[in-house]
C-alpha cells in the first residue's frame, strides 16, 4: 500500500535543513498533494524572515489568477521592518499549464522571468501548485534558478512521527498496534485516496477528545475514524440479519433514548450506509463475488476499510433485498418530512419491514 522506494528526497526534511542553514535561494517552488505541508513550509519561511506584527506589510499571498505584473511588483517591494519580505503565489494556475503567454501579457511575463533569474535579496518569492507541469518552460526556469521541494504523501515512519508528536503534546499515549489500526482505517495509503494530512490531524484531534484514561484504545479509533453512525448501523444490521428483531429494536430505542430528536439524522446515516451496501453488492455480483475491497475502493475512492466492512454485511443480502431496504428507508424519510409519521414510529416500521 505504500513504498519505501523514493526518488531523490526534496521533501520537508530537506526543506527544514536548507531553511536552517540559509542555503535556500530567493525563489522557491513547492509542489505535491500534501497542501498541509505546503502551508506549513510557507509558514516556516514567513516565521524566519517576517517580523512578528509586520505580516500585513511584509507578507503577501497572491491567488491562482495573479498576473505576472502583480507578482513582480509584490516581490520587488522593499520590506518595512522585517529581515525579508515574503510573497507566496499560491496554486498559481500558470504552473499547471492552465496559463499561456497569450493569457498573460508577454512583456509582464518577460519581466517575471527576468526577476526569477535575478531576484531581490530582500524578498523570498514562493510559488506553489499540486502538480506543476514539468514541460512548462517557466516551471523549468523555477527549478533551475530556485529551490524546489516536493511535499507528497509521507512515508509510514514520517506519518507515525507526525501522529506521535500530536498525541504526546496532548498527554495521550498510543501503542504501535493502535497506530497501525489508525493508519489502516484512515486509508491514507490507498492509491486513489483523497485523505490527506489535514484529515489525519483532524481525526487525531477527535481521537484525543474521545480518549479517556490517557491511552488510545481501538474503540477510540474505530469510534472516530469509522464513525459512531457506522457502528450503530452495523449493530442494527447484526440484529436484523440474525433474525433477532428484539435486539434490533433495543439498539434503535437505546440510540433514540439518547436524543429523541435525532431520528432524521439517523435515517440519513442509515440511507448512506444502505447506499454503500448496495454499491458494494453490485460490484460483488458483477464480478462473481471476487472483487476485492481494494479494487472497489480504487474505483469509488471510498475508504477501503469501510468497503471491507460493508462487504461482510452486503454478502448477507441479495441485491434485490438491499434495493428494497433502501427504498423503505427513503419512504420512512418521506413520511417524517411530510408529517405522516413521527421519527420513532417511522424507524420502527422500517426495522419491522426488513
Amino acid at each position: 500500500m505504500y513504498s519505501n522506494k523514493r526518488k531523490e528526497d526534496r521533501g520537508f526534511n530537506v526543506f527544514l535543513k536548507e531553511l536552517k542553514e540559509g542555503t535556500q535561494k530567493s525563489v522557491l517552488l513547492f509542489s505535491g498533494v500534501e497542501s498541509y505541508l505546503i502551508s506549513w513550509a510557507a509558514g516556516n519561511v514567513k516565521s524566519k524572515y517576517v517580523r512578528t506584527g509586520m505580516e500585513m506589510m511584509d507578507y503577501a499571498v497572491l491567488g491562482e489568477n495573479a498576473s505576472a505584473r502583480e507578482i513582480v511588483e509584490a516581490a520587488s517591494t522593499f520590506s518595512m521592518l522585517s529581515e525579508k519580505r515574503v510573497v507566496w503565489v499560491r496554486d498559481w494556475a500558470y504552473l499547471a499549464g492552465a496559463g499561456s503567454a497569450s493569457s498573460l501579457a508577454e512583456k509582464d511575463m518577460a519581466s517575471l522571468i527576468e526577476y526569477i533569474n535575478n531576484p531581490s535579496d530582500g524578498s523570498v518569492l514562493i510559488f506553489s501548485h499540486e502538480k506543476p507541469d514539468g514541460r512548462n518552460s517557466f516551471v523549468k526556469t523555477l527549478k533551475k534558478c530556485g529551490s524546489y521541494y516536493e511535499f507528497d504523501t509521507l512515508e509510514k515512519k514520517e506519518l507515525i512521527s507526525f501522529a506521535v508528536k500530536r498525541f504526546r503534546a496532548a498527554g495521550v499515549a498510543i501503542g504501535m498496534a493502535e497506530m497501525d489500526l489508525l493508519i489502516r482505517l484512515t486509508g491514507y495509503y490507498n492509491k486513489e485516496s483523497e485523505y490527506r494530512l489535514y484529515n489525519f490531524e483532524n481525526d487525531i484531534t477527535k481521537i484525543i477528545a474521545h480518549t479517556q484514561g490517557g491511552r488510545v484504545t481501538p474503540d477510540d479509533i474505530e469510534g472516530v475514524v469509522s464513525g459512531e453512525g457506522d457502528r450503530f448501523i452495523f449493530d442494527l444490521l447484526d440484529g436484523i440479519s440474525g433474525n433477532d428483531k428484539k435486539t434490533a429494536f433495543e439498539i434503535l430505542h437505546n440510540r433514540l433514548s439518547q436524543d429523541s430528536y435525532q431520528a432524521v439524522s439517523l435515517l440519513a446515516s442509515i440511507a448512506s450506509q444502505m447506499e454503500l451496501l448496495l454499491i458494494v453488492r453490485e460490484f460483488m455480483d458483477r464480478a462473481g463475488g471476487r472483487t476485492s475491497s481494494y479494487e472497489i475502493s480504487s474505483y469509488t475512492k471510498m475508504n477501503e476499510y469501510r468497503i471491507k466492512k460493508a462487504m461482510n454485511y452486503a454478502s448477507r443480502y441479495s441485491l434485490e433485498k438491499l434495493s428494497s431496504m433502501l427504498q423503505d428507508i427513503y419512504e420512512a424519510n418521506r413520511q417524517i418530512v411530510t408529517g405522516m409519521l413521527d421519527g420513532r414510529t417511522a424507524l420502527e416500521l422500517f426495522v419491522a419491514r426488513i
